[in-house]
């Protein structure tokens, strides 16, 4: 069950939580700004261009990772097989 609300469930809602926080930030800056309050200096951040920058970093981290370690990628991988009694364990290689 948790697998499939990992999976399923929390890609699905993430939109709408990032929105939502999003919109009831926006709600109370204009709601300060309204009565006059000062504005706190961490809500004049550029949030848009500090998130894309994070998960475009993410993604270039992982993907450098993918090609940078590890074995031959074009290796065959040899399934787990029942030799002489013993289990000989999957590996990837010749």
């Amino acid at each position: 069950m948790i697998r499939k609300l990992l999976t399923i469930g929390l890609p699905l809602l993430a939109p709408f939580i990032v929105y939502f926080i999003w919109w009831w930030t926006m709600r109370r800056r204009a709601l300060a700004e309204a009565e006059g309050r000062d504005v706190g200096p961490w809500e004049n951040l550029p949030w848009i261009w500090l998130i894309s920058t994070g998960v475009s970093l993410a993604a270039i981290s992982l993907v450098v990772t993918a090609l940078l370690t590890g074995g031959d990628p074009f290796a065959d991988y040899q399934t787990p097989r029942f030799e002489d009694g013993k289990i000989v364990p999957g590996r990837v290689g010749q």
